[in-house]
């Protein structure tokens, strides 16, 4: 067998995976081959083969994509590199792929009156309203959004069944009566749709579902006419439904129903630190409450639901009494506890 075939055996294999064991969408599954054959025609460029993959030959790739790519090109690159090398080809000798990291993006929320202010915009557009709306209200992601069918919504219960990108999972989410009637007003006016695209609840007027750089463009000329200054995107719509639902003191376990995250740290980089109105809530609800310290968490008791104790500590977060680190510690403390806990109730029921 050529090296070329090979080669193509090689993707084919990944490809299939990534897709079965991974479980990774079909952008995701492109986005890592054309990863994949970048680092193949640079192992072929310095005379080097697939089989030849070692520390020293992996650490020389990484310096050369250090030079030619950007630190957010440099995650992906290196994330990749990790599943294919480690998890996919199985090398004897252990490969060390160090993931870069990702430069802090602008999380700022956008306020309610912004929020206002971009829905008075768009008023009589019932696409880009409902699209507007769907956004905030749900917080799901841009892709998300993008693949929505219209058998997605269900306006008895007032939710939308979100289909994740990784395998056949899906998630539920909550919408508003405001949400689900401006998603109505666009279905009394959507144009034929083309026959590849006859159930999407979004559609362009030529029949298909809009690209991502109609969203970003939407929302950017929209937030622009509404006088809003600061970064707006997509994904601040998200962002700011995490942080709002936070602020009404939500517990992690409740946004993270409506968000999809499965790592708790990665919400927790979602939302924004104290302000004035954060105080007032907290001192209103938990004033009289003892603080939480570091010592106390070694004897923690959940004597109480242990979601009283979860929401307590995220208070602790969201005030900076607490940072990250310590939040996802104490999470998993109450966790283990009450799992301790749920396990001697089952002894002594036998």
């Amino acid at each position: 067998m050529g090296n070329m075939q090979y080669e193509e055996e090689i993707l084919q294999r990944y490809a299939t995976w990534l897709r079965l064991e991974r479980g990774n969408s079909e952008s995701s599954i492109r986005d890592s081959l054309n990863k994949t054959k970048q680092f193949i025609a640079w192992l072929e460029k310095n005379g080097y083969f697939i089989q030849d993959i070692e520390q020293d030959i992996i650490n020389n790739y990484l310096s050369y994509c250090y030079e030619k790519y950007a630190l957010n090109s440099l995650v992906a690159i290196t994330i990749n590199l990790r599943k294919f090398c480690y998890h996919f080809l199985k090398k004897d000798v252990k490969i060390k792929v160090t993931t870069a990291k990702s430069p802090n993006r602008d999380k700022t929320a956008l306020t309610k009156e912004e929020v206002k202010a971009m829905f008075d915009i768009i008023k009589g557009k019932p696409l880009e309203t409902a699209i507007l709306k769907v956004l905030y209200y749900t917080g799901m992601r841009a892709s998300e959004l993008r693949n929505l069918d219209i058998e997605d919504v269900d306006f008895n219960r007032l939710q939308i069944r979100i289909k994740h990108g990784k395998g056949n999972q899906t998630r539920v989410v909550n919408i508003t009566k405001d949400c689900a009637m401006a998603i109505q007003r666009w279905l009394e006016v959507r144009p034929k749709a083309a026959p590849e695209c006859k159930n999407a609840l979004f559609i362009l007027s030529h029949g298909k579902r809009f690209s991502s750089f109609y969203l970003w463009s939407l929302v950017k000329r929209v937030a622009a006419k509404a006088g809003i200054t600061k970064n707006v995107y997509p994904h601040k719509f998200r962002i700011t439904m995490i942080t709002l639902m936070a602020e009404h003191g939500c517990t992690p376990n409740e946004i993270q129903a409506q968000s999809g995250h499965r790592d708790l740290s990665t919400l927790l980089g979602y939302i924004q630190h104290t302000n004035q109105r954060i105080r007032r809530m907290y001192d209103r609800v938990f004033g009289d409450i003892e603080t939480l310290s570091k010592q106390e968490t070694k004897t923690l008791s959940i004597d109480r639901d242990p979601d009283y104790y979860k929401k307590l500590a995220f208070e602790k977060y969201l005030q900076g009494e607490i940072n990250s680190q310590e939040l996802s510690s104490l999470l998993n403390l109450i966790d283990k506890q009450e799992q301790e806990k749920k396990e001697l109730s089952d002894i002594a029921y036998i």
